[in-house]
């Protein structure tokens, strides 16, 4: 069971990572996200030094690729106020990725397991969207995605960004022999340069307020980074540890690593006491549908 408690941490470091997302929002995304990921490149690369063997693999590197493409946009959307409702699309990247290993590799599954595992993933993505949307109200959230095509956009490159970067984060695991902490260097390398190549091909004068760079100025990024950090080793070793060739331990652990707002939530009403019945509810339906996921696991077949 290592596995899911590596899972659980994972979507806690994630949603700190949503947290101070949140506080970096006065910063340019240019800016907060090329810091996020200079923090985040400097704890793996601290890593290294207790990985066994280092090397380049295709699919690590490129989850961080998509991954970074993923953070882009959620960090753009706050310059229009659109943030919690963007963050329904990263959640719903679990499921996604779920889908897509089961049409590409196509598991086993008995009848009562396909019954339970169906409802698993409702109830985790019913939940999950009741949780995003509570600070702004279900029929805000559906106004807003009726009626504003570049919101559209912009969520469907965040779905596909965080789809991919689960996705191939599975892939490194089952198809590269490496350390987690080597996968975990590679990925953050990914997402890096993605942050390198959005400020110097959109917004290259944002390169000129390093200069007034000082940590205080720039915690807020900064501890997002070390939580992106822990969070990607943490996915990588919840992966690891899974032992199912049904895929329904791999598809908690792609939930519980995109499901980063049940952990956000709690940390936003303790810390910037923004309560929300939506966000509690929503909760209690999630951890009931990983549940189902978890029972359709263990049924025998």
């Amino acid at each position: 069971m290592r596995w899911l408690w590596f899972g659980i941490l994972a979507a806690i470091l994630f949603g700190l990572w949503g947290l101070f997302d949140k506080l970096s929002g006065a910063l340019s995304p240019f800016t907060s996200n090329l810091i996020l990921y200079t923090s985040a490149l400097i704890v793996t690369l601290i890593m290294l030094v207790f990985s066994k063997k280092i090397k380049f693999t295709k699919y690590a590197f490129l989850s961080g690729i998509f991954a970074g493409m993923g953070n882009f946009f959620i960090l753009y959307s706050l310059l229009k106020n659109k943030l919690i409702l963007v963050f329904p699309f990263v959640s719903l990247a679990g499921a996604v990725s779920f889908l897509i290993i089961w049409i590409f590799e196509k598991p086993k599954y008995n009848q009562k397991q396909k019954i339970f595992a169906v409802i698993g993933l409702i109830l985790c993505f019913l939940g999950i969207l009741l949780v995003a949307t509570g600070s702004e109200g279900l029929l805000n959230f559906v106004k807003e995605l009726a009626i504003s095509p570049l919101y559209l956009l912009f969520s469907l490159f965040v779905l596909i960004g965080f789809t991919l970067w689960i996705f191939l984060t599975y892939k490194s695991v089952s198809k590269e022999d490496i350390s987690s902490e080597n996968s975990t260097f590679l990925s953050v390398l990914g997402s890096f340069v993605v942050a390198v190549l959005s400020v110097l091909i959109l917004n290259y004068s944002s390169i000129t307020s390093f200069q007034f760079f000082n940590i205080r100025s720039y915690i807020y990024p900064i501890l997002a980074g070390i939580c992106v950090a822990f969070g990607i080793l943490l996915t990588f070793s919840a992966f690891k540890g899974t032992t199912t060739k049904s895929k329904l331990q791999e598809a908690i652990v792609a939930i519980l690593a995109n499901a980063e707002l049940i952990p956000l939530l709690f940390l936003s009403y303790f810390i910037l006491h923004e309560w929300v019945w939506e966000g509690f509810v929503g909760t209690i339906i999630v951890l009931a549908g990983l549940f189902s996921l978890h029972f359709a696991e263990m049924i025998k077949k």
